[in-house]
């Protein structure tokens, strides 16, 4: 008896290497296809023996979230709905693990009808002949290989048999819209809600909702791949306040700025805010700073704005006035490009009306000025003051501005009035403090300016 058992085991060893010769792929984790995915925060742990799990890159134009990083609720973005996103789930390298979807195939020796081939259910389950359900979710193929033949066992002697992976299920890859109430359709899963979300923050109750058929090693990555029309609120020290729609696929502040004109010349760049309403109605804000990269050739902060966010540009405060430098900022791309200055010559009698680059000077309004019939010494700039409602009057001597005295070559704004000729100085000064009520706009006191030359001209 003793001798014909150890027959029976030295016939069982050569059927499985004749086994395993016959059919070398019996037992084996298919190769991974593909860019192998990046170890992700939310991922479960990487099983002694195995290498990193790296995510996958997503498709270009795209942008992953990368709020645990940045540790600011500004720099995290927020889902709703008309936003695009792509979720990748790729099965690790290493072992093949098995789940819904699989394909097998099982031949026992001997025993033919015993064989079978067969799909793991969405349950994670198959049906073994004489062992009914059998669950297969989270195995290896050696560690199922084993399950059945161990139930089998109990039927049929040391069978021998063989399990091997026929078809391997289908990435989960799919791409999805927010609908207007916060939803996305997930496949085999349906509505999941992500309004109000980050990306990590949706990525993890997508890997959640789709744990059912997903096996632990997988890995869930989501990326933005289309973003909402997008609506910026401006205020402050702009040439154009208002809402402003941005196309950018990646709004920054210095987007938004070109769209509204751009920084006036009493704008504060050191200190432009940020604010943003959360879902939870709670308010945040930063302040950017803009003017620093400007002075020293650096990058502008990239600070990503969304939908419903408000960008206020602060004014500059006389008192920190003397380390900003105002041309450098008129000539860069955050200021208003043009500026439009008005001039009110006595010799020539009328209003011209002369653009000039942004960050010009006085000197640079004179170049269509007949300097030959002009009384350079007699020579007012007439500014208006929001802060005070009312105009306010320099004197400037432009014969000393053009012998290279800088405190006459005074800086210009928009909208300024430059008055040439000591009787129209005197007549315009004299008008304007016979007004009783102040400029209310900038709007007012230019159409002050254009009265007074409908009614006046030929007293010039």
């Amino acid at each position: 008896m003793r001798a014909f058992s150890t027959l029976c085991v030295v016939s069982l060893q050569i059927g499985v290497f004749v086994a395993t010769a016959i059919q070398p792929v019996v037992a084996q984790s298919l190769p991974f296809k593909g860019q192998i995915p990046k170890q992700s925060p939310l991922s479960p742990p990487v099983p002694s023996g195995q290498s990193p799990i790296k995510l996958p890159a997503p498709p270009p134009g795209t942008e992953v979230d990368k709020s645990g990083s940045e540790g600011s609720q500004l720099s995290r973005y927020i889902l709703g709905p008309g936003d695009g996103i792509g979720v990748m789930v790729q099965h690790p390298p290493g072992r093949y693990i098995l789940g819904p979807g699989d394909g097998i195939s099982v031949v026992v020796q001997r025993f033919p009808d015993l064989s079978f081939q067969t799909q793991i259910n969405p349950e994670g389950n198959i049906t073994v002949p004489l062992l009914g359900t059998v669950s297969l979710k989270g195995l290896s193929l050696q560690q199922a290989q084993e399950k059945i033949r161990s139930g089998l066992n109990r039927y049929v002697v040391d069978p021998i048999m063989a399990l091997s992976l026929v078809v391997q299920r289908p990435e989960l890859n799919f791409q999805a819209q927010i609908n207007p109430e916060g939803n996305i359709l997930v496949p085999q899963v349906g509505a999941v809600s992500v309004q109000g979300l980050t990306l990590e923050e949706a990525q993890e109750k997508i890997r959640s909702s789709l744990s059912r058929i997903l096996v632990a090693q997988d890995v869930v990555a989501v990326s933005l791949v289309g973003q909402r029309a997008v609506q910026i609120t401006i205020s402050g020290e702009v040439s154009r306040p208002g809402i402003y729609p941005v196309l950018s696929l990646n709004p920054r502040i210095n987007d938004v700025l070109v769209s509204a004109g751009g920084s006036t010349n009493m704008a504060d760049l050191r200190q432009v805010e940020v604010r943003r309403k959360l879902i939870d109605g709670s308010v945040v804000s930063q302040k950017i700073d803009l003017y620093t990269p400007l002075q020293h050739g650096g990058v502008i902060p990239s600070l990503r704005l969304q939908d419903g966010d408000a960008l206020i540009v602060p004014r500059r405060e006389i008192a920190t006035d003397d380390n900003y430098d105002r041309k450098l900022v008129a000539r860069s791309t955050l200021a208003v490009p043009q500026i439009r200055v008005r001039i009110i010559n006595y010799a020539s009698g009328g209003i011209v009306v002369v653009p000039l680059p942004n960050g010009s000077n006085f000197i640079d309004a004179l170049t269509g000025v007949s300097l030959d019939t002009t009384n350079l010494s007699k020579i007012a700039l007439i500014r208006f003051d929001p802060e005070r409602g009312k105009a306010v009057t320099e004197k400037i001597n432009g014969k000393k501005a053009l012998e290279g005295d800088v405190s006459q070559n005074v800086p210009l704004q928009d909208n300024d009035v430059i008055v040439i000729g000591r009787n129209l100085i005197g007549k315009i000064t004299n008008a304007i403090s016979l007004i009783t009520a102040p400029f209310y706009n900038v709007e007012s006191f230019i159409r002050f300016f254009n009265i007074f030359n409908g009614g006046n001209t030929n007293g010039f």
